[in-house]
């Protein structure tokens, strides 16, 4: 694989990866936005064999492990995937592996659960990796993920964003441009359904209190106006057959 075939936010996540390991257990954002949101979604994990797709630094591994899962974690990125091995160390296994591509280390049926937070808007075909997650979850498997709101996405004022019914590849300017797909709604759950999962739960996030002390000049805002969409979905098991 050439540099220009690499995943597209991989060489932006590698470089940021020191930094954003220092801010995101405690950026309002996350900590105070997408994460109570989303871990409120995922179920009893206990015992439970879990993927972490898109783990990033490791928050959500760490936060799972605590919770009893036997939790395999996958980045495409290695320098956020070292991270996540200094945080969580040897109680979970981690893999380099790019959501846009069959993870050829797991079998069918093998896991019980996928968490994937803020990770695939870095994928542009969904329909290819909800599939691959059906496979690799067993009957009746939760499915919980969050991702960047349609509605943040598509603001009148941004350039780059051309025409809401079809899937876009933006960039956000953080210290380095990171690339990205933004899509619609269907876009988001009709690639969910057509792979034999059951949508359970939506929510749109609003912010913590705690996210007030911390960024009150925002809180407003957010409170008003989605950020976030974080969704809870199981395979459905009259689809499966043996």
């Amino acid at each position: 694989m050439t540099a220009d075939d690499d995943p597209i936010a991989k060489a932006a996540y590698d470089e940021l990866a020191d930094a954003y390991a220092a801010d995101v257990r405690t950026n309002a954002y996350n900590a105070e936005l997408e994460f109570p949101a989303t871990s409120s979604l995922i179920p009893d994990v206990a015992g439970k064999r879990v993927l972490d797709a898109g783990c990033g630094t490791g928050v959500y591994t760490e936060w799972l492990v605590d919770r009893g899962a036997d939790v395999v974690g996958v980045d495409v990125s290695d320098e956020m995937l070292g991270h996540a091995i200094e945080q969580v160390g040897d109680r979970a296994e981690f893999r380099q592996a790019d959501l846009g591509a069959p993870l050829e280390f797991a079998t069918a049926r093998s896991f019980d659960g996928i968490v994937s937070a803020l990770a695939l808007s870095y994928v542009e075909d969904w329909r290819g990796v909800f599939s691959e997650f059906a496979r690799l979850l067993r009957p009746g498997g939760f499915f919980v993920f969050s991702t960047g709101h349609p509605l943040d996405e598509f603001p009148p004022e941004n350039d780059e964003a051309e025409n809401y019914f079809e899937v876009e590849r933006l960039s956000k300017e953080w210290d380095v441009d990171v690339p990205y797909y933004r899509r619609p709604f269907s876009e988001m759950l009709n690639p969910l359904l057509e792979n034999g999962f059951q949508l359970d739960t939506v929510v749109e996030p609003q912010p913590t209190a705690a996210f007030e002390d911390q960024r009150p000049e925002r809180y407003e805002k957010e409170s008003r106006y989605p950020v976030f969409l974080c969704v809870r979905a199981t395979k459905r098991r009259d689809l499966c057959r043996d």
